[in-house]
């Protein structure tokens, strides 16, 4: 079995894992309905993964790495603000495309809240998404884009606001949907981070 297929079953397992999380919750929740919701055999499942533990944690790594996936096209504009923008459109877009890792998150937070495992895997990847966003918000101080503000309270405030789409994954709104919503919420944001004309 080669390396790109072992990826791409383990992958199959963790959106199922996903799905799963999101309608039964951890506590209800078993290896036996990932085995279902995979449509694999229980060898096969059991071949990566010992415990249900053991998958919801590998689910919370691959978000983690969906995310990273995300933040190269971000880091690479010139513009900190064009890159901010850039990182939450995509974030968006992604929830659009597949929202099973964003249904999954409320979940994964009340566990985290009892369990130190995930706990410290949650803060993990919260604390790198964090950083990111604090080293753009850096950028643009630096290149006299933003005003003098504190990097890490600012992009504590810009991640709390774009927590707010995950909202839009559990409960549907009929007036405002997720990307209207977060372009809104970043540009005030991000506007007030502007440094504007005459400003030293």
């Amino acid at each position: 079995m080669n390396e790109k297929h072992q990826i791409n079953k383990k992958e199959e397992i963790l959106f199922s894992a996903a799905k799963v999380l999101t309608t039964k919750g951890y506590y209800s929740s078993t290896m036996d309905d990932i085995v279902e919701e995979s449509k694999m055999s229980k060898g096969a499942v059991y071949h990566y993964y010992s415990s249900k533990k053991d998958v919801y944690l590998a689910v919370i790594d691959m978000w983690e790495h969906k995310t990273q996936l995300l933040l190269a096209p971000a880091a690479k504009e010139e513009s900190s603000y064009k890159g901010l923008k850039k990182l939450f459109r995509l974030l968006v877009k992604e929830l659009k495309m597949d929202g099973s890792f964003f249904n999954c998150l409320p979940t994964l937070w009340a566990i985290a809240r009892h369990d130190d495992d995930f706990k410290n895997s949650m803060q993990r990847v919260y604390n790198r998404f964090q950083k990111f966003v604090e080293l753009i918000i850096i950028k643009g101080i630096e290149n006299k884009e933003f005003v003098k503000l504190d990097p890490k309270i600012s992009s504590l405030s810009l991640i709390l606001n774009f927590e707010g789409i995950f909202w839009f994954s559990i409960f549907k709104s009929k007036d405002v949907d997720a990307e209207s919503y977060i372009d809104q919420v970043s540009s005030y944001i991000l506007n007030a981070y502007m440094l504007k004309k005459g400003d030293k």
